[in-house]
């Protein structure tokens, strides 16, 4: 039994058991990550009528994505890892959302705010560059890939979980891929006179 989670766009959790989709809970809210992850957690285990220590593993998105999101959902993963006892595996949102095509050359790209893409290269479902953040207009400078922008979700996340195991591919990196610095900086302080 997979638990999957992906706060990279909106949030989302869903369940499989081996390759089968038991249930899965998306929240369309860019904004309510620690508002919805537990509603979405609790919601794919509840539809699939299943308890937390059935789980044997949880899967995880792990970016790129903007800096809270992100983090929420990371947290919310090793938050039920831990004390489960399973394993824990990171999914780099760019290569669910490849793996859940077949064009031979693709370029996957998505949101990173500032007006700005993430963006990593595919060809014949390997990543061959990214992933790395990018002006739109430099999409045009990959004519030959053909260009898909589309969030992750945790359907995506855990596909690609469930296939990478299966191969044999390392996911124990669950650090956030954020590839630059957060939105938001601290102030320098103020100035008290007196």
């Amino acid at each position: 039994m997979l638990l999957s989670i992906d706060t990279s766009a909106g949030t989302s959790a869903a369940l499989f058991d081996g390759q089968r989709l038991l249930s899965s809970v998306f929240f369309d809210d860019p904004f309510g990550h620690a508002e919805n992850i537990a509603k979405a957690i609790t919601g794919v285990l509840s539809q699939a009528n299943m308890a937390a220590n059935a789980l044997e593993n949880i899967a995880v998105g792990i970016g790129p994505a903007p800096y809270t999101g992100l983090r929420v959902g990371i947290a919310a993963a090793k938050a039920l890892a831990g004390p489960l006892a399973v394993g824990l595996h990171g999914v780099m949102v760019l290569d669910a959302i490849a793996f859940s095509r077949t064009e031979e050359r693709l370029l996957v790209t998505t949101d990173a705010k500032r007006g700005e893409l993430f963006a990593a290269g595919y060809v014949f479902g390997k990543r061959e560059f990214g992933p790395r953040v990018i002006d739109p207009s430099t999409t045009a400078e990959f004519g030959d890939y053909e260009h898909v922008s589309e969030p992750a979700d945790a359907e995506k996340v855990g596909r690609y979980a469930l296939w990478a195991l299966e191969k044999g591919i390392d996911l124990s990196e669950t650090g956030a891929i954020y590839l630059r610095s957060p939105d938001v900086t601290p102030s320098p302080g103020k100035r008290v006179s007196g």
